[in-house]
Protein backbone atom coordinates (compact mmCIF):
# COMPACT_ATOMS: atom_id res chain seq x y z
CA UNK A 1 0.00 0.00 0.00
CA UNK A 2 1.33 3.45 -0.95
CA UNK A 3 0.44 6.40 1.24
CA UNK A 4 -0.27 9.49 -0.80
CA UNK A 5 1.67 11.72 1.55
CA UNK A 6 4.77 9.63 0.85
CA UNK A 7 6.25 10.21 4.23
CA UNK A 8 7.06 7.47 6.73
CA UNK A 9 4.55 7.31 9.52
CA UNK A 10 6.41 8.67 12.54
CA UNK A 11 7.26 6.52 15.51
CA UNK A 12 6.57 8.20 18.83
CA UNK A 13 9.64 8.77 20.92
CA UNK A 14 9.82 6.85 24.16
CA UNK A 15 8.38 8.85 27.00
CA UNK A 16 6.77 11.35 24.66
CA UNK A 17 3.09 12.16 24.86
CA UNK A 18 0.77 10.77 22.20
CA UNK A 19 1.47 12.36 18.80
CA UNK A 20 4.14 14.52 20.42
CA UNK A 21 1.18 16.86 20.63
CA UNK A 22 1.05 19.65 23.16
CA UNK A 23 -2.46 21.01 23.55
CA UNK A 24 -2.10 24.64 24.51
CA UNK A 25 -5.51 25.57 25.80
CA UNK A 26 -6.01 29.33 25.94
CA UNK A 27 -6.79 30.16 29.54
CA UNK A 28 -10.30 31.47 30.11
CA UNK A 29 -9.98 32.35 33.78
CA UNK A 30 -8.07 35.61 33.44
CA UNK A 31 -8.48 38.83 31.55
CA UNK A 32 -4.95 39.20 30.22
CA UNK A 33 -4.76 40.73 26.76
CA UNK A 34 -1.14 39.75 26.09
CA UNK A 35 -0.46 37.56 23.09
CA UNK A 36 1.65 34.42 23.02
CA UNK A 37 3.54 33.80 19.81
CA UNK A 38 3.76 30.28 18.42
CA UNK A 39 7.31 28.95 18.86
CA UNK A 40 9.58 28.58 15.85
CA UNK A 41 9.69 25.10 14.31
CA UNK A 42 6.13 24.35 15.37
CA UNK A 43 2.77 23.86 13.72
CA UNK A 44 -0.72 24.16 15.02
CA UNK A 45 -4.47 24.08 14.54
CA UNK A 46 -6.41 27.11 15.72
CA UNK A 47 -10.16 26.60 15.98
CA UNK A 48 -11.57 29.98 14.97
CA UNK A 49 -15.15 28.67 15.17
CA UNK A 50 -16.72 25.46 16.43
CA UNK A 51 -20.47 26.04 16.38
CA UNK A 52 -23.31 25.44 13.96
CA UNK A 53 -24.54 27.76 11.24
CA UNK A 54 -26.56 29.69 13.83
CA UNK A 55 -23.64 29.87 16.25
CA UNK A 56 -24.03 30.13 20.00
CA UNK A 57 -25.81 31.89 21.60
CA UNK A 58 -28.87 31.63 19.41
CA UNK A 59 -30.09 35.22 18.86
CA UNK A 60 -33.65 34.63 20.10
CA UNK A 61 -32.34 33.00 23.27
CA UNK A 62 -29.75 35.72 23.84
CA UNK A 63 -32.38 38.45 23.52
CA UNK A 64 -34.81 36.78 25.90
CA UNK A 65 -32.36 35.47 28.51
CA UNK A 66 -29.24 37.62 28.41
CA UNK A 67 -27.05 36.85 31.40
CA UNK A 68 -25.01 40.03 30.92
CA UNK A 69 -28.05 42.27 31.35
CA UNK A 70 -29.51 40.09 34.09
CA UNK A 71 -33.00 40.88 32.89
CA UNK A 72 -36.15 38.90 32.23
CA UNK A 73 -38.58 39.33 29.35
CA UNK A 74 -41.36 41.90 29.94
CA UNK A 75 -44.02 40.77 32.43
CA UNK A 76 -46.79 41.37 29.89
CA UNK A 77 -44.99 39.10 27.44
CA UNK A 78 -44.46 36.43 30.07
CA UNK A 79 -48.14 36.52 31.11
CA UNK A 80 -49.41 36.01 27.61
CA UNK A 81 -46.88 33.35 26.68
CA UNK A 82 -46.11 31.64 29.96
CA UNK A 83 -46.03 28.11 28.58
CA UNK A 84 -43.92 29.14 25.61
CA UNK A 85 -41.51 31.13 27.75
CA UNK A 86 -41.01 28.33 30.23
CA UNK A 87 -40.17 26.00 27.36
CA UNK A 88 -37.83 28.58 25.83
CA UNK A 89 -36.04 29.10 29.14
CA UNK A 90 -35.40 25.38 29.32
CA UNK A 91 -34.35 25.24 25.67
CA UNK A 92 -32.00 28.23 25.95
CA UNK A 93 -29.88 26.99 28.85
CA UNK A 94 -26.54 26.89 27.02
CA UNK A 95 -27.36 29.98 24.94
CA UNK A 96 -27.94 31.93 28.13
CA UNK A 97 -24.59 30.75 29.48
CA UNK A 98 -22.95 31.79 26.21
CA UNK A 99 -23.98 35.42 26.80
CA UNK A 100 -21.98 35.68 30.01
CA UNK A 101 -18.93 37.89 30.01
CA UNK A 102 -16.18 38.10 27.42
CA UNK A 103 -16.43 35.43 24.68
CA UNK A 104 -12.68 34.85 25.02
CA UNK A 105 -13.31 33.21 28.37
CA UNK A 106 -16.60 31.47 27.59
CA UNK A 107 -16.30 28.05 25.96
CA UNK A 108 -20.02 27.97 25.23
CA UNK A 109 -19.70 30.95 22.85
CA UNK A 110 -19.26 29.53 19.33
CA UNK A 111 -18.93 30.96 15.84
CA UNK A 112 -19.37 29.20 12.51
CA UNK A 113 -16.95 26.31 11.88
CA UNK A 114 -13.55 27.62 10.79
CA UNK A 115 -10.13 26.07 11.22
CA UNK A 116 -6.82 27.90 10.80
CA UNK A 117 -3.86 25.68 9.98
CA UNK A 118 -0.55 27.23 11.03
CA UNK A 119 2.37 25.43 9.42
CA UNK A 120 5.89 25.54 8.04
CA UNK A 121 5.44 22.82 5.45
CA UNK A 122 7.08 23.25 2.08
CA UNK A 123 5.23 20.51 0.24
CA UNK A 124 5.17 19.60 -3.42
CA UNK A 125 2.19 18.16 -5.26
CA UNK A 126 3.52 14.62 -4.92
CA UNK A 127 3.83 14.99 -1.17
CA UNK A 128 7.57 15.29 -0.80
CA UNK A 129 9.24 18.02 1.24
CA UNK A 130 11.47 20.54 -0.47
CA UNK A 131 14.86 20.80 1.19
CA UNK A 132 15.61 24.24 2.58
CA UNK A 133 19.35 23.65 2.32
CA UNK A 134 21.94 20.91 2.01
CA UNK A 135 23.10 20.97 5.61
CA UNK A 136 20.76 18.28 6.84
CA UNK A 137 18.94 20.64 9.18
CA UNK A 138 16.02 23.00 8.74
CA UNK A 139 16.18 26.58 9.89
CA UNK A 140 13.14 28.20 11.39
CA UNK A 141 10.98 29.77 8.70
CA UNK A 142 7.94 31.97 8.67
CA UNK A 143 4.66 30.40 9.71
CA UNK A 144 2.08 30.21 6.93
CA UNK A 145 -1.66 30.03 7.48
CA UNK A 146 -4.42 28.22 5.63
CA UNK A 147 -8.04 28.76 6.72
CA UNK A 148 -10.74 26.18 6.07
CA UNK A 149 -14.05 28.06 5.67
CA UNK A 150 -14.77 31.73 6.23
CA UNK A 151 -18.40 31.95 7.31
CA UNK A 152 -20.71 34.59 8.73
CA UNK A 153 -18.73 34.99 11.96
CA UNK A 154 -15.27 34.71 10.41
CA UNK A 155 -14.06 38.30 10.85
CA UNK A 156 -15.23 38.46 14.46
CA UNK A 157 -13.50 35.18 15.25
CA UNK A 158 -10.28 36.00 13.40
CA UNK A 159 -9.91 39.35 15.13
CA UNK A 160 -10.56 37.70 18.49
CA UNK A 161 -8.20 34.73 18.17
CA UNK A 162 -5.41 35.47 15.68
CA UNK A 163 -3.83 38.22 17.85
CA UNK A 164 -3.75 35.84 20.82
CA UNK A 165 -1.06 33.84 19.00
CA UNK A 166 0.71 36.60 17.09
CA UNK A 167 -0.87 35.62 13.75
CA UNK A 168 -1.26 38.53 11.34
CA UNK A 169 -1.79 37.14 7.83
CA UNK A 170 -3.96 34.73 5.85
CA UNK A 171 -2.00 32.99 3.09
CA UNK A 172 -4.71 30.78 1.58
CA UNK A 173 -8.37 29.85 2.04
CA UNK A 174 -9.98 26.46 1.46
CA UNK A 175 -13.76 26.09 1.21
CA UNK A 176 -15.75 22.99 2.11
CA UNK A 177 -19.02 23.98 0.39
CA UNK A 178 -21.15 26.89 -0.74
CA UNK A 179 -23.37 27.55 2.29
CA UNK A 180 -23.13 30.93 3.99
CA UNK A 181 -21.61 29.52 7.17
CA UNK A 182 -18.61 28.61 5.00
CA UNK A 183 -18.40 31.45 2.46
CA UNK A 184 -20.02 34.63 3.84
CA UNK A 185 -16.66 36.00 4.98
CA UNK A 186 -15.12 35.99 1.49
CA UNK A 187 -15.93 39.65 1.03
CA UNK A 188 -14.27 40.44 4.37
CA UNK A 189 -10.93 39.02 3.20
CA UNK A 190 -10.21 42.41 1.62
CA UNK A 191 -9.60 43.76 5.11
CA UNK A 192 -7.03 41.03 5.81
CA UNK A 193 -4.99 41.74 2.68
CA UNK A 194 -1.96 43.99 2.79
CA UNK A 195 -2.45 47.63 1.85
CA UNK A 196 -2.48 47.80 -1.96
CA UNK A 197 0.47 49.39 -3.77
CA UNK A 198 -0.29 51.74 -6.64
CA UNK A 199 0.90 50.49 -10.03
CA UNK A 200 2.84 53.34 -11.70
CA UNK A 201 1.73 52.20 -15.16
CA UNK A 202 -2.01 51.99 -14.53
CA UNK A 203 -2.26 54.35 -11.58
CA UNK A 204 -4.46 51.76 -9.85
CA UNK A 205 -3.82 50.06 -6.51
CA UNK A 206 -2.81 46.41 -6.83
CA UNK A 207 -2.74 43.58 -4.31
CA UNK A 208 -1.35 40.09 -4.22
CA UNK A 209 -4.41 37.82 -4.41
CA UNK A 210 -5.31 35.24 -1.78
CA UNK A 211 -5.75 31.81 -3.34
CA UNK A 212 -9.13 30.21 -2.60
CA UNK A 213 -9.45 26.46 -3.20
CA UNK A 214 -12.93 25.05 -3.80
CA UNK A 215 -15.00 22.61 -5.83
CA UNK A 216 -16.49 23.36 -9.24
CA UNK A 217 -19.97 23.28 -7.72
CA UNK A 218 -18.90 25.85 -5.15
CA UNK A 219 -17.44 28.10 -7.86
CA UNK A 220 -20.75 28.05 -9.73
CA UNK A 221 -22.64 29.12 -6.60
CA UNK A 222 -20.12 31.86 -5.77
CA UNK A 223 -20.38 33.36 -9.24
CA UNK A 224 -24.05 33.98 -8.52
CA UNK A 225 -23.67 35.12 -4.89
CA UNK A 226 -20.36 37.01 -5.12
CA UNK A 227 -20.24 37.90 -8.82
CA UNK A 228 -18.22 41.05 -8.10
CA UNK A 229 -15.34 38.99 -6.67
CA UNK A 230 -14.76 37.39 -10.07
CA UNK A 231 -12.78 39.30 -12.69
CA UNK A 232 -14.44 40.69 -15.81
CA UNK A 233 -12.61 41.94 -18.90
CA UNK A 234 -12.52 45.75 -19.11
CA UNK A 235 -12.15 47.92 -22.21
CA UNK A 236 -8.39 47.42 -22.14
CA UNK A 237 -8.88 43.64 -22.17
CA UNK A 238 -7.60 43.39 -18.60
CA UNK A 239 -9.45 41.10 -16.19
CA UNK A 240 -10.38 43.09 -13.10
CA UNK A 241 -12.53 42.06 -10.13
CA UNK A 242 -15.04 44.60 -8.86
CA UNK A 243 -15.32 46.47 -12.14
CA UNK A 244 -18.56 47.29 -13.94
CA UNK A 245 -19.76 49.68 -16.64
CA UNK A 246 -22.37 52.41 -16.10
CA UNK A 247 -25.19 53.13 -18.57
CA UNK A 248 -23.15 55.95 -20.12
CA UNK A 249 -20.22 53.63 -20.70
CA UNK A 250 -18.16 54.90 -17.79
CA UNK A 251 -16.03 52.26 -16.14
CA UNK A 252 -16.65 51.94 -12.41
CA UNK A 253 -14.26 50.04 -10.19
CA UNK A 254 -15.01 49.01 -6.65
CA UNK A 255 -12.32 47.87 -4.26
CA UNK A 256 -13.09 44.26 -3.33
CA UNK A 257 -11.16 41.24 -2.10
CA UNK A 258 -8.58 40.17 -4.63
CA UNK A 259 -8.94 36.42 -4.80
CA UNK A 260 -7.56 33.73 -7.05
CA UNK A 261 -10.15 30.92 -7.28
CA UNK A 262 -8.62 27.47 -7.82
CA UNK A 263 -10.84 24.45 -8.52
CA UNK A 264 -9.93 21.20 -6.77
CA UNK A 265 -11.02 17.64 -7.58
CA UNK A 266 -12.07 14.85 -5.23
CA UNK A 267 -9.12 12.79 -3.95
CA UNK A 268 -6.67 14.83 -6.06
CA UNK A 269 -3.99 16.62 -4.02
CA UNK A 270 -3.32 20.33 -4.28
CA UNK A 271 -0.90 22.65 -2.50
CA UNK A 272 -2.26 25.66 -0.58
CA UNK A 273 0.43 28.04 0.68
CA UNK A 274 2.94 25.22 0.90
CA UNK A 275 0.54 22.73 2.52
CA UNK A 276 -0.45 19.64 0.55
CA UNK A 277 -4.15 18.85 1.02
CA UNK A 278 -6.52 16.23 -0.37
CA UNK A 279 -10.29 16.85 -0.83
CA UNK A 280 -12.48 14.17 0.75
CA UNK A 281 -16.05 14.26 -0.63
CA UNK A 282 -18.81 13.56 1.91
CA UNK A 283 -22.56 14.11 1.82
CA UNK A 284 -23.96 17.20 3.54
CA UNK A 285 -27.56 16.22 2.93
CA UNK A 286 -28.25 13.95 -0.02
CA UNK A 287 -28.39 16.94 -2.38
CA UNK A 288 -24.95 18.36 -1.65
CA UNK A 289 -21.39 17.05 -1.79
CA UNK A 290 -19.17 18.79 0.76
CA UNK A 291 -15.39 18.54 0.88
CA UNK A 292 -13.56 17.43 3.95
CA UNK A 293 -9.78 17.63 3.79
CA UNK A 294 -6.77 15.51 4.71
CA UNK A 295 -3.33 16.97 5.31
CA UNK A 296 -0.13 16.25 7.16
CA UNK A 297 1.67 18.79 9.33
CA UNK A 298 5.42 18.76 9.67
CA UNK A 299 5.93 19.86 13.25
CA UNK A 300 9.51 20.94 12.74
CA UNK A 301 12.61 20.12 14.73
CA UNK A 302 12.74 18.38 18.04
CA UNK A 303 15.66 16.99 20.01
CA UNK A 304 15.90 13.84 22.01
CA UNK A 305 18.19 13.63 25.03
CA UNK A 306 20.82 12.22 22.67
CA UNK A 307 20.61 15.49 20.68
CA UNK A 308 19.57 13.57 17.57
CA UNK A 309 17.44 15.85 15.43
CA UNK A 310 14.15 14.37 14.28
CA UNK A 311 10.93 15.56 12.71
CA UNK A 312 7.40 14.42 13.38
CA UNK A 313 4.44 14.50 11.04
CA UNK A 314 0.90 14.64 12.35
CA UNK A 315 -1.79 13.40 9.96
CA UNK A 316 -5.20 15.04 10.13
CA UNK A 317 -8.66 14.56 8.64
CA UNK A 318 -11.21 17.38 8.83
CA UNK A 319 -14.94 16.69 8.22
CA UNK A 320 -16.82 19.80 9.33
CA UNK A 321 -20.16 19.17 7.55
CA UNK A 322 -21.25 15.57 7.07
CA UNK A 323 -24.49 13.61 7.09
CA UNK A 324 -23.22 10.48 5.35
CA UNK A 325 -19.78 9.03 4.69
CA UNK A 326 -19.56 7.62 1.14
CA UNK A 327 -18.02 4.17 0.91
CA UNK A 328 -15.32 5.34 -1.51
CA UNK A 329 -14.25 8.18 0.79
CA UNK A 330 -14.02 5.98 3.87
CA UNK A 331 -12.04 3.40 1.91
CA UNK A 332 -9.70 6.12 0.67
CA UNK A 333 -9.04 7.37 4.21
CA UNK A 334 -8.36 3.88 5.51
CA UNK A 335 -6.38 2.51 2.54
CA UNK A 336 -4.63 5.47 0.93
CA UNK A 337 -3.84 7.83 3.78
CA UNK A 338 -1.54 7.39 6.78
CA UNK A 339 -3.29 6.43 10.03
CA UNK A 340 -5.26 9.41 11.28
CA UNK A 341 -3.75 11.19 14.27
CA UNK A 342 -6.38 13.91 14.62
CA UNK A 343 -9.96 13.82 13.35
CA UNK A 344 -12.16 16.93 13.35
CA UNK A 345 -15.78 15.87 12.92
CA UNK A 346 -19.25 17.38 12.74
CA UNK A 347 -21.99 16.52 15.27
CA UNK A 348 -25.03 18.81 15.31
CA UNK A 349 -27.13 17.07 17.96
CA UNK A 350 -26.81 14.42 20.65
CA UNK A 351 -28.99 11.72 19.12
CA UNK A 352 -31.73 13.49 17.12
CA UNK A 353 -31.57 12.64 13.43
CA UNK A 354 -30.88 15.47 11.00
CA UNK A 355 -30.95 15.29 7.18
CA UNK A 356 -27.76 17.37 6.72
CA UNK A 357 -25.52 16.67 9.73
CA UNK A 358 -24.29 13.80 11.86
CA UNK A 359 -25.50 13.53 15.41
CA UNK A 360 -23.00 12.55 18.09
CA UNK A 361 -24.03 8.90 17.96
CA UNK A 362 -23.32 8.75 14.22
CA UNK A 363 -20.05 10.61 14.68
CA UNK A 364 -18.92 8.10 17.30
CA UNK A 365 -19.68 5.24 14.92
CA UNK A 366 -17.42 6.77 12.28
CA UNK A 367 -14.70 7.50 14.84
CA UNK A 368 -14.62 3.84 15.83
CA UNK A 369 -14.24 2.84 12.17
CA UNK A 370 -11.51 5.37 11.33
CA UNK A 371 -9.73 4.88 14.67
CA UNK A 372 -7.99 8.26 14.99
CA UNK A 373 -5.76 8.79 17.98
CA UNK A 374 -7.70 11.86 18.98
CA UNK A 375 -11.01 13.43 17.90
CA UNK A 376 -12.40 16.94 18.22
CA UNK A 377 -16.11 17.62 17.68
CA UNK A 378 -17.31 20.80 15.95
CA UNK A 379 -20.57 22.12 14.51
CA UNK A 380 -22.54 21.55 17.71
CA UNK A 381 -26.02 23.03 17.84
CA UNK A 382 -26.05 25.48 20.70
CA UNK A 383 -28.72 24.04 22.98
CA UNK A 384 -28.67 20.37 21.94
CA UNK A 385 -25.99 19.36 24.43
CA UNK A 386 -24.92 19.92 28.00
CA UNK A 387 -22.71 22.96 28.63
CA UNK A 388 -19.19 22.58 27.24
CA UNK A 389 -17.31 21.44 30.34
CA UNK A 390 -20.09 19.07 31.45
CA UNK A 391 -20.24 17.54 27.99
CA UNK A 392 -16.52 16.87 27.90
CA UNK A 393 -16.71 15.20 31.31
CA UNK A 394 -19.28 12.82 29.85
CA UNK A 395 -17.09 12.14 26.82
CA UNK A 396 -14.15 11.31 29.11
CA UNK A 397 -16.09 8.21 30.18
CA UNK A 398 -15.82 6.71 26.68
CA UNK A 399 -13.07 4.32 25.64
CA UNK A 400 -11.85 6.69 22.91
CA UNK A 401 -10.18 10.09 23.09
CA UNK A 402 -12.87 12.51 21.95
CA UNK A 403 -13.84 15.96 23.13
CA UNK A 404 -15.73 19.07 22.12
CA UNK A 405 -13.48 21.70 20.60
CA UNK A 406 -14.07 25.34 21.46
CA UNK A 407 -13.42 28.68 19.82
CA UNK A 408 -9.83 29.72 20.42
CA UNK A 409 -8.52 26.21 21.10
CA UNK A 410 -4.97 25.86 19.78
CA UNK A 411 -3.41 22.46 19.23
CA UNK A 412 0.32 22.99 19.01
CA UNK A 413 2.52 20.33 17.47
CA UNK A 414 6.16 20.49 18.40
Amino acid sequence: MTHLFRRPYPAIAAGASSLLLACKLQRRNDTSTSCEKLPDNSAGLLFLGTGSSTGCPRPNCALLFNANVNSNPPISYMAKNDTYMQQMKKTCQVSSMATRGDPRYNKNYRGNPSLMIVHQNNDTLVGELLDDDDSGSKEASKHKTVVIDVGKTFTESALRWMPQWGLTTIDAVVLSHEHMDAIAGLDDLRGFQMQPIRNPKTGLPEQTPISVYLSQTCVKALKAQFFYLFPTVNTNLVAVAGQSVASDGTSIRRHVSKLDFCVVQSFQPFVAAGLRMIPLPVMHGEDLVCNGYAFSLNSGIGKKKTNVVYTTDVCLVQLSDISRMPVDTEKFILDKLPPTDILVIDALTLDAMNPTHYNLKQALELVRRLQPKRTFVVGMSCDSFLPHNEMNKELEKLDIQIEFAYDGLLLEMQ
